[in-house]
């Protein structure tokens, strides 16, 4: 097997095992199916470019790059609005349906980081320093965007985050 072959499916190995948890994520962020597999598309693509060796930690390398790529689409004027002539498909409907959209309303109402490091703290089980390092700010500054966004997901949704995700042991 040459090199070119074997980075090739190094990579190829890789995103298969990765692409569920990233999907997961981009649609904690994004809070729509096809943007979401538009933002995994788009973040694997940037991974490949770069992969290899100098790549310490693959996965802590792609969630990075999905978050702040996602952040960065958020700065982008009408990223996600497309005029079509066609209506969008049907709704499926699950028990949960009014919480999820309640949970996406609330969490849409956020700042693009503000609500980056809400889902990856307390959504995705990342740690303060993972999210700083993800989104490229200070533990400092995590810490007092999960408390804004706290207080604002607080007062849209009349309780407190913690009592629709799992309490965290670690901060």
């Amino acid at each position: 097997m040459s090199t070119d072959q074997r980075h090739e499916a190094e990579f190829t190995a890789f995103a298969r095992a990765r692409m569920p948890h990233l999907y997961r994520a981009a649609w904690l962020l994004c809070g729509d199916r096809h943007r979401a597999e538009d933002l995994v598309q788009e973040t694997l693509g940037k991974v490949y470019a770069h992969w290899g060796p100098k790549i310490a930690n693959p996965a802590a390398y792609a969630q990075t790059t999905l978050t702040r790529t996602w952040i960065s689409q958020q700065r982008r004027a009408s990223t996600h609005e497309r005029p079509t002539d066609e209506l969008p498909e049907q709704a499926q409907h699950t028990a949960d349906d009014a919480l999820r959209l309640t949970l996406l309303a609330a969490l849409d109402g956020l700042a693009a980081k503000d609500r980056a490091v809400v889902v990856l703290h307390y959504l995705d089980d990342a740690t303060i320093a993972d999210v700083a390092r993800q989104v490229g700010s200070s533990e400092g500054a995590v810490r007092k965007r999960l408390m804004r966004a706290r207080r604002v997901l607080r007062e849209r949704l009349g309780l407190s985050f913690a009592d629709l995700v799992p309490e965290r042991t670690e901060s």
